[in-house]
């Protein structure tokens, strides 16, 4: 997800990696800068809408590596590096966390070029599916899946609470997961998909995840989250 514009301290912009990004930026990176989008579920179990802000954070050094910490308020930051090759991952961390904990290897989050047909893959884990009579109901603490990424569309454009974005890129991934669904199917290739958007100089503007299940033991479902302001 992404985040608004504050000004940059003048120190700041001597540092790599802590430099305005380009008005073009698919993937801006600005201290300071910070989004809330509205976040609906769709399920048999529905939650209540809620919001998400994104602020990306100063400028640190991990490894090596010159990154801009990213900060969910569900509690949760991502250490990003932007530059030719895209934006990678290579840390997340916890509030409760004194230290960031890096990733195994980094991962992509956004990949040049931006074309159709570019593609990568990621790691994921199911965020919406639940065991209907079972604890603990979220799967996501024991079952992965490798997903697909691919860049399907360049000039797409966005209407959100915002406004009007264009270009866009549109990012797509897939999966599956064999999951024990019910008695009568058995086992069934459960697909993950997730959309995102990315416009032109913003971010990302819009994302998309379902999770589809056959009635039985589990209940799935779909988010939507859209940048508010």
């Amino acid at each position: 997800m992404k985040p608004s514009l504050f000004a940059l301290p003048l120190a700041c912009l001597a540092l790599p990696g802590c430099r305005p990004a380009p008005v073009d930026a698919w993937f801006p990176l600005v201290e300071g800068e910070r989004m809330v989008y509205a976040v609906a579920v769709e399920s048999d179990e529905s939650p209540p809408p809620e919001e998400w802000t994104l602020t990306v954070q100063g400028s640190q050094t991990l490894d090596g590596q010159r990154v801009m910490p990213r900060h969910h308020s569900a509690g949760v930051s991502y250490y990003l590096r932007s530059n030719e090759q895209g934006v990678q991952r290579f840390a997340t961390r916890t509030d409760i966390d004194r230290e960031p904990t890096p990733d195994k290897e980094p991962m992509w989050v956004l990949k040049a070029p931006y074309a159709v047909g570019t593609e990568w893959t990621t790691p994921t884990v199911p965020y919406l599916i639940l065991r209907r009579n079972e604890h603990p109901r979220e799967l996501r603490y024991t079952h992965k899946a490798l997903m697909g990424w691919r860049i399907e569309a360049v000039d797409d454009e966005v209407t959100t609470p915002t406004g009007t974005h264009k270009p866009c890129l549109r990012v797509v991934g897939r999966a599956k997961l064999n999951l024990f669904t019910d008695p009568v199917n058995g086992f069934t290739d459960v697909p993950l998909t997730s959309r995102e958007w990315y416009c032109q100089g913003k971010g990302l503007v819009k994302f998309e995840r379902e999770e589809p299940v056959p009635p039985g033991f589990l209940v799935g479902g779909r988010l939507t989250a859209v940048w508010v302001r």
